[in-house]
């Protein structure tokens, strides 16, 4: 048995209400009728997919977050560093410093194009080295128990998660200056 209830609606959805139920086998009663159990019952599986879905992106969003604090309190200390450490130069060396510079900033930018290109994050690299010498300086607390630096699922089901090409690390960080990489090893020197 069904119950007779009257309801207003505006005009325009009267009006869609209208031309829906004009389709073969259609009738006003079984369109409000669906729509009311869709609306009502909010568990159908639209709806868990859709939280699933803003779930995993809700996690990815933390994710990113704190691997943005990671990053800017990274470079923060380099630069304290760097400004630290670095005296100021004469007026004459200042214009050869600023060609110097762009050089070292041309190398720069074509490694991280390269490593955005290619995927391979020079963070999660070197994360990976110093988990593989020193398994126990990154662990968590035991009850995460997953030692920081190694590779996660957090990523979406179908893309692969990046990884170091042939396991070689990049090891050239500069423009060639004579001598200026400092603790960096000579890419011509045997390995």
């Amino acid at each position: 048995m069904k119950r007779r209830i009257s309801v207003r609606l505006s005009e325009q959805v009267a009006e869609r209400l209208e031309v829906a139920a004009n389709r073969p086998g259609a009738s006003k009663t079984a369109i409000v009728e669906a729509a009311l159990a869709r609306f009502l019952d909010p568990d159908t599986s639209d709806h868990v997919a859709l939280l699933r879905r803003l779930n995993w992106m809700s996690h990815q969003l933390e994710q990113l977050d704190r691997n943005l604090r990671v990053v800017n309190e990274t470079v923060a200390l380099h630069v304290r560093y760097h400004l630290t450490i670095t005296p100021p130069l004469p007026v004459p060396h200042q214009r050869a410093a600023c060609v110097l510079g762009a050089e070292r900033f041309e190398v720069f930018a074509a490694q991280v194009g390269r490593r955005v290109h290619l995927g391979t994050p020079l963070m999660r690299e070197t994360m990976e080295r110093v988990c593989e010498s020193s398994p126990d300086l990154f662990a968590r607390d035991v009850g995460e128990g997953v030692p920081i630096g190694t590779q996660s699922n957090d990523h979406e089901p179908g893309v692969p998660a990046p990884s170091v090409p042939d396991g070689e690390p990049e090891l050239l960080a500069a423009a060639r200056e004579g001598g200026s990489n400092g603790g960096f090893p000579d890419e011509s020197a045997p390995r």
